[in-house]
């Protein structure tokens, strides 16, 4: 049995209420704060028949220590990566295993997502067994927050991308967050290791093309942007420069890692490469060889969410990513303490550090006073709720001129979106304006003015 620390202490509670009230709610609890304790202990306290699901095998052996060490025995696994497909009181299970037999699951009592901000509202294999089962839900994450890209009815049809918290999406799974455990209190705390940064000054990302999502960048245009700006070479000088014992080099493209394994070799320096294509036996070997000293590894798109090596001291981001949440999870790895480790060295050669901020200075805001309106607010400014491509703040909402205001009050003001685009405010369907204010989120602009505009009508008619 593990002794509970007070913040977790906090979020078992805070899980307990979400049953109680059957309202799906979200535990934000931040990388190396205990998440797989705290499921342990909700599980225990709430005697209820519970799946727990998550994304991977790595994360299930961790949840699936800690309900063991809970005293829990009727412990089922369903899951092809573990060569296991049982049921139990509590059944711990991946999603893409579990997701053609939800008839299993239709007598129990409770879901438990970890990682949930994996979950899509709008469809996906998450969305298809919660709807199935309808039963309260409980999701827990260092991230609550996805990206996505669309064009802004607001803004004339802007482009957008941007990350944005999982109660505030249409549709949404989860109604509310019932606990934050903020990363600057787990530093304070002494619960997180010290980070220490190194920028490069001269990688600028907004001179690569996105792709097509507008999510990440072009493929070719990244590689060649890389080349011209000697990624490779930044890379081994920041090895051979260095003295930590533990380096997890992280790149985009398998040519790179290639060519830091053939280049590292040439000063007697040992690197692996662990990839998609790395096979489990493999990789199993290569991380035992790096927990001994023996080897930095280069990761091609894994060992992200799920990989816990406390001792890990140095962390090399050589790729861009406009992911908030790729960002928090690579540097995330170097987070944890463990004896004799008195700060982890983050070296960017790309632009991730000006774009997304320190990660210990990262805090989650309620901009609305109660009404869980959440943003994520760093060193630089806001980092959910931003248009990564303009730079835009999407949540000013607040109209900017006193002409917009007296319009308004008129019902002058033109509609800038959708289908009644250019329409004037005093020509437009009530029914329309009744439906914007029963479903647009509190504090948005729209709302205060369509309920303003109703009242003016309402006047009129007195």
């Amino acid at each position: 049995m593990y002794a509970l620390r007070e913040y977790q202490k906090k979020a078992v509670k805070a899980g307990l209420e979400i049953i109680k009230t059957k309202k799906n709610g979200v535990l934000v609890l931040p990388t190396a704060s205990g998440k797989s304790l705290v499921i342990a202990e909700i599980v225990r306290q709430s005697q209820k028949k519970t799946v727990i699901l998550q994304p991977t095998k790595e994360i299930l052996e961790q949840n699936l220590e800690k309900i063991k060490a809970f005293g829990m025995d009727d412990i089922g696994i369903y899951s092809a990566s573990m060569g296991e497909k049982t049921i139990g009181k509590v059944t711990i299970a991946t999603i893409g295993t579990i997701i053609k037999r939800k008839d299993l699951f239709n007598e129990f009592e409770l879901i438990i997502v970890d990682e949930c901000d994996l979950v899509n509202s709008k469809g996906g294999q998450y969305e298809e067994f919660i709807t199935n089962l309808g039963l309260p839900v409980i999701g827990t994450t260092a991230t609550p927050y996805r990206m996505r890209y669309y064009k802004n009815s607001f803004g004339g049809g802007e482009p957008v991308v941007e990350s944005r918290f999982l109660t505030r999406t249409r549709p949404r799974i989860f109604s509310t967050i019932k606990h934050i455990t903020q990363i600057p209190e787990m530093f304070e705390l002494g619960y997180l290791c010290p980070l220490k940064y190194k920028l490069s000054e001269t990688y600028d990302s907004k001179k690569v093309r996105s792709n097509s999502t507008g999510q990440g960048y072009n493929e070719d245009d990244l590689f060649n942007y890389n080349q011209s700006q000697g990624i490779i070479s930044k890379i081994i000088n920041s090895v051979l420069s260095s003295d930590s014992k533990h380096k997890l080099i992280f790149t985009h493209f398998r040519e790179e890692s290639e060519q830091v394994i053939c280049e590292l070799s040439k000063h007697n320096i040992r690197c692996e490469e662990i990839s998609g294509s790395t096979k489990r036996k493999d990789r199993e070997s290569i991380l035992m060889e790096f927990r001994a000293g023996k080897t930095c590894v280069v990761n091609v798109g894994v060992l992200v969410a799920g990989y816990d090596f406390p001792e890990l001291d140095e962390i090399i981001l050589a790729r861009p990513t406009k992911s908030l949440r790729l960002y928090t999870q690579m540097v995330g790895r170097g987070l944890r303490i463990a004896p004799g480790k008195d700060h982890c060295s983050v070296i960017d050669l790309c632009d991730n550090v000006k774009r997304f901020g320190e990660i210990n200075s990262f805090v989650i805001e309620d901009i609305s006073d109660g009404n869980e309106l959440w943003r994520l607010k760093s060193n630089i400014g806001y980092l959910t709720g931003v248009n990564l491509i303009t730079g835009k703040d999407l949540e000013n909402r607040q109209m900017t001129t006193n002409k917009d205001k007296k319009q308004a009050q008129t019902g002058e003001l033109l509609i800038p979106f959708g289908k009644h685009n250019g329409t004037k405010l005093k020509d437009l369907d009530k029914s329309y304006m009744d439906w914007c204010v029963d479903n647009f989120d509190k504090g948005n602009k729209w709302k205060s003015i369509f309920k303003a505009e109703i009242s003016r009508r309402n006047n009129l008619t007195v």
